[in-house]
């Protein structure tokens, strides 16, 4: 008896344990994809997101080296997430994150600057260790052959760190290759379509504009306008109904009054 109280009580510390370390989805479906759009939109893949300004860094190709890439920033309306959109080799990723991730992010900006304005970067250690320094957090991407056919998601760890190309230090955010989610429990026969390796390099004016459209004081402004926004289009809507019940009521007893005095009248005779 007294050993199976000691094995429940190590299974319930157990499932406890490992509650605790579960890790909290900042992206779910309702979340990322809302049903306020229209079915055309859902079929064309448009009006998932608000884009804003453009935004330009460095990519580094499956082939080659890395070269300079213009994309935009952007915005899911209604939530806490933003980022930007930009063509990667053959294929539309957006590269996406939550509030939380989002502060990670800036740290690791800032980290960064520090260590660059102390001469504490190390040129000599592999890109695959400085590439990581200064943490992870969980990200979002959809992704797909062009901007309005981007059918595939994924949420891969973003990585944040530094590397140096041809002697000049770059800030870098690190995508692993990721399963793709939106074939996750569907009867099919298509490939995975898993995510490629990323490598996004920032020079620090690249990563400062970053840094300005994907902090907590930029994004909260935006969030603010689309409640705004909605509260308004509640506020019309419920001003609508009131008015159309006004007009509804009159007309409806009028009918009845007539009906009243049609009731009370002779009826009048077939002209013969």
């Amino acid at each position: 008896m007294k050993k199976t109280i000691l094995c429940a009580a190590a299974l319930a510390a157990l499932v406890s344990c490992a509650w605790a370390k579960k890790k909290p989805d900042f992206y779910d479906d309702k979340k990322m994809h809302p049903t306020d759009r229209s079915g055309l939109e859902k079929f064309l893949g448009t009006n998932r997101y608000d884009i804003y300004d453009e935004c330009a860094m460095f990519i580094r190709p499956i082939v080659g080296k890395i070269k300079v890439k213009r994309g935009s920033f952007i915005y899911r309306r209604g939530t806490d997430v933003a980022g930007f959109r930009i063509q990667y080799d053959t294929s539309s990723y957006t590269v996406e994150m939550a509030q939380e991730p989002r502060k990670i992010c800036c740290e690791a900006i800032d980290k960064y600057f520090e260590d660059f304005e102390n001469k504490r970067l190390d040129r000599n250690a592999s890109a695959a260790k400085t590439r990581k320094v200064y943490g992870k957090a969980p990200g979002y991407e959809e992704y797909g052959v062009s901007k309005t056919m981007m059918n595939y998601k994924a949420k891969p760890d973003f990585y944040f760190g530094y590397d140096f190309v041809d002697g000049s230090p770059y800030f870098v955010i690190y995508v692993p290759k990721t399963k793709n989610l939106a074939i996750e429990g569907k009867a099919s026969d298509l490939p995975n379509h898993e995510t490629i390796v990323q490598t996004y390099y920032f020079t620090r004016a690249q990563a400062q504009k970053l840094k300005e459209f994907i902090s907590e004081e930029n994004i909260s402004v935006f969030h603010a306008a689309e409640e705004e926004k909605l509260m308004e289009m509640r506020a019309d809507s419920e001003a609508d109904e009131y008015i159309e019940n006004d007009d509804v009521t009159p007309i409806k007893t009028k009918k009845k009054a007539k009906d009243n005095k049609n009731k009370d009248k002779e009826p009048a005779g077939d002209d013969y």
